[in-house]
């Protein structure tokens, strides 16, 4: 898949920690510690990257409880390369990992967190915003220790 300046995109199945940081900070998301970052990309149930010229420019990572629950998380893509089907084509690669998944007579739920005024990208998908039907609104909370030891919440 070529991107609009030309270059070749390709998906790869990992991602350092340094790289997975990166992406993260490009898009002013929280920073993970190494440690964190290591067990959360290590205990992933699948994960895709885009490369541009063997650079990660896009990710989307899915974690399950390996029975009917998954959750699409840290979907991203470099600002640079928004808008050029990187992220629709990270959500097709997760959604058919997880169909290949799925046995005949099951049924499963897959879930996500959308980033703000992006609920649109993944209505397209099949993707309901909450609230709809029985679901109430989804909800986080980010749980933090500062350097004093008082557990902060955000």
């Amino acid at each position: 898949m070529e991107n609009m300046l030309g270059k070749k995109i390709t998906y790869t199945n990992n991602i350092s920690v340094d790289d997975y940081n990166a992406l993260r900070k490009v898009v002013n998301w929280i920073k993970v510690t190494e440690k964190r970052a290591e067990i959360a990309l290590n205990n992933s149930f699948y994960i895709c990257v885009a490369l541009c010229e063997n650079k990660p420019v896009g990710m989307a990572r899915i974690v399950s409880d390996g029975g009917y629950t998954y959750f699409i998380t840290d979907v991203i893509v470099h600002p640079d390369y928004q808008g050029k089907h990187i992220g629709k084509e990270l959500i097709s690669k997760a959604l058919d990992y997880i169909e290949k998944d799925v046995l005949a007579g099951e049924t499963v739920m897959v879930s996500l967190m959308s980033a703000y005024e992006r609920e649109g990208f993944y209505e397209q998908f099949g993707f309901h915003t909450r609230p709809f039907g029985n679901h109430g609104p989804g909800m986080s909370m980010w749980v933090s220790r500062d350097i004093t030891g008082s557990v902060v919440t955000l």
